[in-house]
């Protein structure tokens, strides 16, 4: 690509080029046509010289008179250096210069067809001087001599007159034209540049209308451009459903607030089951839901106060009450605001939020440290029990940090096999054992980890998938050994399933793998569940259930009556087995306690369901619950979870004999 510079010069170049031509074109025919003067001047003095000559000498044949004649053509025309009167070769006389001699060569004869080269070569022009002399015709050769010198000054003079004319038109045609080039096209064109560069502010005033246009067309464009990257910008730090900034625009406010050395609180909100409304109603009620939060959220905050989207259902809001009793009370508001219904196309859909809060620099010192603390006090919230608020402390770090080392150990032990199998015996109203609950055991350094120190930190982190997965293997093997044997392959075998297994997609896939490889009699294998199961995504729960069943398994419902469940759940999911909970066992000695596990028992025979009650721990429970109608026991009262062995041995020797 060409550069100006380099443009400018070859355009200077050629107009060297064509002016040199046309100066060239001018001087010569300048010069052919003072040649042509000269030579029409000097064949008139030699024409004149022949006229006058002829005519003295005809008259006085005295060559002598002839002489001052020629003199005075000599002094009058500075062209002519002298004359030379001859007769043949003798010199009669010499007219100017007295030195000039008759010339033996290199003369012109014809006067007619005389030439610049013939003025500057030859060395005389020869003219005959006819007269009669005694009435007898004479001829003498008149030889002219031009002033070679003056000539050639002449055509000197005339060259340098035009070179001086060439140069001052070059020059002043090269101070015009770069002028007009610099003023009207290299300036203008620097300053565009300059100008697309974002180097310079837009020009004002550009002479050239084609410049001018490209000009204005930069400034649409670059208009156009701001409206593109503030666009861009602004969606860069906003949540495109919302509206809300993002965690861009919230690192931003952070550092900001950080740099100023302000107090202010981070808090980290997620909507509880909201991933269930989502999966169930679908995502653009879930995204509706989010813009009526976010609605709820923006006039919650101050003016002076930042809420932003990070996530699916996770927002961070950036307030500057701290002080303990105004943030209590703003943190209180805020959980009353979003616990209610929402009505969303036509759908009534219940949530609430669990919210962590970490201040700032209390809490941490930059925004990594307050967002992960704010996101711990969060998590401890929705252990807490949900629609709660947690401020982070030591205590909350310490429990966070002991999970979290609890859950290291766990991926240990996963890839140890540090686990085992405990079995907790079922018997029947005779006391003779129809099943057992398979109770997971940890056996860490030769103790017993106790389920609830490990169990609620596998289902947080995830690792109850692989442990989950190991119970059921493990169930199904120990069922498929028993039917070998002819008093253990009557026993029935429960394993629990928590509802983070439960939600897990490939849950169903991995224990259609299991059966299939081990093949045990599945007619044996009871699955317990908890009351929860339901409340997550009651018709994914109902159809897995289905499933389930289809395949051979029985259903029992752990803890009935402590959380969620009503007689609508038992009704419509298909339950085998209601298991009636310790608490109610531990009750049942009392008339009230009484009354309860009867309702529980009458209600569960009316919808064909068997009954167990768990924790039973004295004879007196065992009499009155089994005169109540309960038709399977558990409890420290026959014995308590056993070792494989210890188990096998128990059956045996329990169902061989009298208790």
């Amino acid at each position: 690509m060409m550069r100006i510079k380099t443009f400018i010069f070859l355009l200077n170049l050629g107009i060297v080029g064509i002016l040199s031509l046309f100066i060239y074109f001018i001087y010569t025919e300048q010069q052919s046509k003072t040649v042509a003067v000269i030579i029409e001047n000097i064949k008139k003095d030699l024409q004149d010289s022949s006229y006058i000559a002829s005519k003295i000498l005809n008259k006085n044949n005295d060559v002598y008179f002839l002489r001052p004649v020629l003199d005075r053509k000599v002094a009058k025309n500075d062209l002519i250096r002298g004359f030379v009167l001859a007769d043949g070769n003798k010199k009669l006389f010499v007219s100017g210069d007295v030195d000039l001699k008759v010339p033996e060569n290199n003369v012109k004869k014809n006067i007619n067809d005389i030439t610049l080269k013939d003025l500057l070569e030859k060395k005389a022009f020869v003219i005959p001087i006819k007269f009669y002399k005694q009435n007898k015709q004479k001829v003498y050769d008149l030889y002219v001599f031009l002033n070679k010198d003056k000539l050639k000054s002449m055509f000197v003079d005339l060259k340098v007159k035009y070179l001086v004319f060439y140069f001052m038109i070059i020059s002043a045609i090269f101070f015009i034209l770069n002028y007009m080039v610099q003023y009207y096209l290299i300036n203008p064109l620097l300053r565009l540049k300059l100008y697309a560069e974002k180097k310079d502010f837009e020009p004002k005033f550009i002479p050239i209308k084609e410049i001018n246009d490209i000009k204005n067309a930069l400034t649409q464009s670059f208009k156009e451009l701001d409206t593109i990257i503030n666009n861009l910008y602004k969606s860069s730090i906003t949540d495109f459903l919302t509206g809300l900034g993002n965690k861009k625009l919230l690192l931003k406010e952070v550092e900001k607030r950080i740099k100023k050395g302000q107090k202010f609180c981070l808090l980290f909100l997620d909507l509880d089951n909201f991933k269930e409304i989502n999966d169930f109603y679908g995502h653009s009620v879930g995204d509706a839901l989010i813009i009526e939060v976010a609605n709820e959220l923006k006039n919650f905050v101050k003016s002076d106060e930042v809420i932003t989207r990070i996530g699916g259902d996770e927002f961070i809001l950036l307030l500057n009450d701290c002080d303990t009793i105004e943030l209590n009370k703003r943190l209180n508001e805020l959980l009353k605001r979003l616990d209610k219904k929402w009505i969303i196309r036509n759908y009534e859909l219940s949530t609430s939020a669990s919210v962590g809060v970490a201040i700032y620099p209390h809490d941490g010192k930059s925004f990594d440290e307050l967002l992960k603390n704010a996101d711990i006090a969060m998590y401890e919230a929705k252990h807490r029990g949900r629609n709660k608020y947690v401020i982070f402390n030591t205590d909350v770090k310490e429990k966070i940090s002991k999970e979290y080392t609890i859950k290291t150990m766990l991926q240990k032990a996963i890839e140890n096999e540090e686990f085992e199998l405990f079995y907790q015996p079922k018997l029947d109203r005779n006391k003779r054992v129809v099943g057992c609950e398979a109770l997971i055991r940890w056996i860490k350094d030769g103790k017993v980890v106790p389920p609830g120190e490990f169990i609620p930190v596998a289902e947080k982190s995830g690792l109850i998938y692989e442990i989950g997965k190991w119970v059921i293997e493990e169930s199904a093997k120990r069922v498929q050994e028993w039917e070998s044997d002819e008093i253990l392959k009557e026993i029935s075998l429960a394993f629990n399933v928590s509802v983070v297994q439960m939600r897990r997609e490939g849950f169903l896939n991995d224990v259609r793998n299991i059966i299939s490889k081990i093949k045990p009699n599945v007619s044996n294998l009871e699955i317990e569940i908890t009351e929860s199961v339901f409340i997550e995504n009651k018709q994914r729960a109902l159809h897995l259930l289905e499933l389930l069943k289809r395949m051979g398994f029985k259903i029992n419902l752990d803890d009935f009556g402590t959380g969620y469940s009503s007689i609508s759940v038992l009704k419509e999911f298909k339950i085998d087995i209601l298991k009636i909970d310790k608490s109610f066992v531990d009750e049942v000695l009392s008339k009230e306690g009484r009354v309860y596990v009867k309702t529980i028992i009458d209600m569960s025979k009316n919808l064909n369901l068997l009954t167990v009650a768990e924790g039973v721990e004295y004879q007196e429970q065992f009499e009155v619950l089994k005169e109540l109608g309960v038709d399977y026991f558990q409890g420290y009262l026959f014995a308590k979870p056993l070792k494989k062995e210890e188990f096998e041995e128990f059956v045996k020797k329990l169902n061989t004999s009298k208790f």
